[in-house]
């Protein structure tokens, strides 16, 4: 809720990095493993990492396609760099970190069948549909991570909190202009866990309050995901309103393995109570720019509320001299004095797709 689908806190581009890991998108017929190190005797000094856009990163195409041959695969290979963004942007717990990946763009390698092994009896049919939408796609092990990621998803969601999830593939085999292999997932579950306890302390705004109430889930339930409902972000999003911007709110599963039983507990760590030190408004004459600061709600000294500039998007689109403007914003955090400089850059709607997100 700090920065919606409206905007972005601004993020800094790092320098393109002089060398990257490299990784192997579909080269089926080789282990990891056994790539690296048929591509190690071919080019001598080749490490874990290459230049991006170098003659080594050029000799390592050579060679896959040279290796491909051998087997008898007329194949075009192809790398690709991560961009600028992909380095500077966050990435999802478990995927693989940016880096140049090899690619076999023809022949096609697809997936012929998802084959899904030792699931929970009650969970193997909704895995197999799932699953089956990639059947008939190109196969990517850059994907691996992803199918892995469902796959636990939805085992944890059954209250198997320490399954184990192994995906590879079978041989390739010809099949026309194109090779198919089958995807093998082998699911090690672990055991079901029941919900010992749930309990929440709502921190200093709210010491005391009982939010059993509140909660998706109760002791002697399969744990699922989400034990709390909807509490950690209501709970967010009321420490944002009054001023803690850094708030923290926790709530690990803690698991006692003998009994197969995990325990929750939702902790509040608030962080400091920011105040607002100053607010620059960008791209707006001084009309519009006062009529933002009326309608943001909060000047200079004020307890600073996340909650407002949220709040703000809804009022612009229905003041008919702001209406035609969107904005992204730019909170500065102090934490040394706990002040907040803020920013908001404007722009007209018509011309969003000019705007550079920060």
């Amino acid at each position: 809720m700090v920065a919606d689908a409206h905007s972005q806190t601004a993020r800094t581009v790092p320098n393109y990095p002089t060398r990257l890991p490299y990784r192997f998108n579909n080269f089926v017929w080789w282990g990891d493993a056994e790539i690296r190190g048929l591509l190690e005797s071919r080019i001598p000094g080749l490490g874990d990492e290459i230049s991006p856009n170098s003659a080594t990163e050029r000799k390592v195409r050579d060679a896959l396609t040279i290796m491909l041959k051998e087997k008898g695969l007329v194949a075009e290979v192809q790398s690709q760099e991560p961009s600028t963004f992909s380095l500077a942007a966050e990435h999802v717990p478990d995927s693989p970190a940016p880096g140049i990946v090899f690619t076999i763009v023809s022949p096609q390698i697809l997936v012929d069948k998802v084959i899904v092994s030792q699931a929970p009896e009650a969970l193997t049919p909704s895995l197999n549909e799932k699953l089956r939408r990639r059947e008939g796609h190109e196969y990517s092990g850059g994907q691996d991570w992803m199918v892995r990621s469902n796959v636990k998803e939805e085992l944890e969601a059954s209250g198997y909190l320490e399954s184990q999830v192994d995906i590879t593939h079978d041989a390739p085999r010809r099949d026309g202009d194109h090779y198919l292999v089958n995807l093998l997932i082998t699911v090690k579950s672990g055991p079901q866990y029941r919900i010992a306890s749930i309990t929440a302390d709502g921190g200093p705004l709210l010491r005391g309050r009982d939010f059993s109430p509140h909660f998706a889930q109760k002791a002697g339930d399969i744990a699922a995901a989400g034990p709390f409902g909807r509490l950690a972000g209501e709970l967010r999003a009321l420490y944002w309103h009054y001023g803690y911007a850094d708030v923290e709110i926790n709530g690990p599963p803690v698991l006692d393995r003998s009994d197969a039983e995990v325990s929750y507990h939702l902790e509040v760590i608030p962080g400091p109570l920011y105040h607002l030190h100053s607010l620059t408004i960008h791209n707006l004459n001084a009309e519009q720019e006062s009529k933002v600061r009326e309608l943001l709600g909060i000047k200079s000294g004020d307890v600073f509320d996340q909650m407002a500039i949220n709040g703000l998007y809804r009022k612009i689109s229905a003041d008919p001299g702001l209406a035609a403007y969107g904005f992204t914003f730019r909170p500065a955090k102090d934490k040394a004095t706990a002040e907040v400089d803020l920013t908001l850059d404007f722009y007209k709607v018509s011309d969003k797709g000019s705007v550079s997100i920060k």
